[in-house]
């Protein structure tokens, strides 16, 4: 990110296509970084749900080597999941010059999230977020300067800059992207684009936006984090929330019920950073 901001500003000055494309690629490393870390939220909820184990041994999943015999001096150590080839994985471990080791998946343990880091990945991906969406709406601007509103490329900063903001999971962000979305198919179809990919693109992202938005027109359904949770019914998220509390609890050496009500759960989860505020459609929502 830095080299890219380094370079727009040595080689390319302040406003140009050359420099709207440098934010453009600046906000797509920002949700390739954000699309990691909601992976490893996901990871984690779907073993406190369901206690299977078999998405940890996913290539990138952090874990500690243990019950070698012949080499015992890798036990204890941790390291990274490189690939899966058959039955084994290769492991590069964090010390011995980032050695890779073959190992069978009893040989390999995986590192589970504590409640501090999780708190952490979800600030970093609100963070990534919200960068995303300023590189985007500056890629968006320097656009419309250089080219005019009827043109192409300003159909796709429209998208890309749409796109940014649905991933908040607000309302308000939510209505943003699809008029900005609205607006990348106008302009397209103004200046007669006929590139079938870009139009087949843009239709996708303003179906998932509408369909997104539509949900905060459903009697009780919860506001959801941004980070990794998508709303259904106010029943399936409170119950998804209550299995989620208790595991954590249980994770930490506390116990809880899953009929606890849902402002203990609310409040317990928002602690363990999983969630941000959870509301009906009519409540008010404010940030974490």
């Amino acid at each position: 990110m830095e080299a890219l901001d380094l370079t727009r500003r040595c080689c390319y000055g302040e406003e140009s296509a050359r420099v709207a494309s440098c934010y453009q690629h600046m906000a797509s490393i920002c949700q390739e970084q954000a699309i990691a870390i909601r992976n490893q939220l996901f990871m984690h909820m779907d073993y406190i749900l369901t206690h299977s184990m078999r998405h940890y041994h996913a290539r990138g999943s952090r874990v500690l080597v243990e019950g070698l015999q012949k080499k015992p001096r890798y036990n204890g150590i941790e390291g990274v999941v490189v690939t899966i080839d058959g039955l084994r994985l290769r492991v590069r471990l964090d010390r011995h010059d980032n050695k890779e080791l073959m190992l069978k998946p009893e040989n390999v343990c995986p590192l589970f999230s504590t409640a501090l880091t999780l708190q952490e990945q979800s600030l970093k991906l609100q963070d990534l977020i919200q960068e995303r969406i300023a590189r985007s709406k500056e890629a968006h601007r320097i656009q419309i300067k250089v080219a005019g509103v009827k043109h192409v490329n300003t159909a796709i900063a429209c998208q890309i800059f749409g796109a940014a903001y649905l991933a908040t999971g607000t309302l308000a962000d939510i209505s943003h992207g699809v008029s900005l979305l609205m607006q990348a198919d106008k302009i397209r179809r103004c200046v007669c684009d006929d590139d079938k990919d870009r139009a087949l693109s843009i239709s996708h992202s303003l179906s998932i936006a509408k369909a997104a938005q539509a949900r905060w027109d459903e009697a009780g359904v919860l506001s959801a984090v941004p980070c990794c949770w998508l709303p259904t019914s106010r029943h399936e998220d409170e119950t998804q929330m209550a299995l989620l509390f208790v595991g954590l609890q249980a994770r930490n050496g506390t116990r809880g019920s899953p009929v606890m009500s849902s402002e203990v759960m609310q409040q317990g989860l928002r602690l363990f950073g999983l969630f941000n505020v959870t509301a009906s459609s009519c409540d008010a929502v404010s940030g974490p």
